[in-house]
């Protein structure tokens, strides 16, 4: 049984290692060995097969989980250190549970990031919890926004897509209460915050 653990551990720890840049291996690997091995998925998957590639401004490539499905049930202490928090925060910032999500993202939005996990704030953007995209909205409006800006326009084909699904859960869940799209907290967040302009060219500027 040990042994299965072990195994599914070291499992969610190479899917985890190719979210994060390679020199951050040894902390990804840190933080997979306190995290939880149950998972709430049907099929006990520990995390999503799906994910979305992003180039950094280094020119590596990071591939982020659309979803994990392992409960977030770790008491920070001195067991980690202030880099391996930030991975944590990026984890579970695609966790299963949109409260889980929030809470980390509002945790990674507190701290001046470096460019790896930027990210994963990016990401959390083109989704469907209004809540989410409020607490984003609020904290980068009025901000040097030019890192963001820079890893969209580096990643501007992903960015136009990510740009579009925003829509389309405007469209489908918030049409009714907010009926001017010009006023919806997506848009504002892609305008304001990243940069996006009104043809969805290549554009932006960092």
């Amino acid at each position: 049984m040990i042994f299965f653990f072990q195994v599914k551990r070291h499992a969610l720890f190479l899917r985890l290692s190719k979210a994060f840049p390679k020199e951050l291996a040894s902390d990804v690997e840190a933080v997979c060995k306190l995290m939880s091995t149950n998972s709430n998925a049907f099929d006990d998957a520990l995390i999503c097969n799906e994910n979305t590639e992003w180039k950094l401004p280094s020119e590596e490539m990071i591939r982020i989980p659309y979803r994990i499905y392992v409960d977030d049930d770790i008491i920070f202490s001195n067991r980690m250190t202030e880099r391996q928090k930030i991975i944590y925060h990026c984890i579970f910032s695609r966790s299963f549970n949109g409260y889980v999500r929030q809470k980390h993202i509002e945790a990674l939005l507190a701290l001046d990031l470096p460019d790896w996990a930027i990210p994963y704030v990016i990401k959390i953007c083109d989704e469907y919890v209004k809540e989410i995209l409020e607490v984003v909205y609020h904290k980068l409006q009025g901000r040097n926004n030019e890192r963001y800006k820079a890893l969209c326009a580096l990643n501007f084909d992903y960015f136009r897509l990510g740009h579009s699904r925003m829509i389309s859960y405007w469209n489908e869940f918030y049409r009714y209460d907010c009926y001017r799209y010009d006023d919806y907290i997506g848009k504002k967040i892609y305008s304001e915050c990243f940069g996006y302009n009104k043809t969805g060219q290549k554009s932006i500027k960092c």
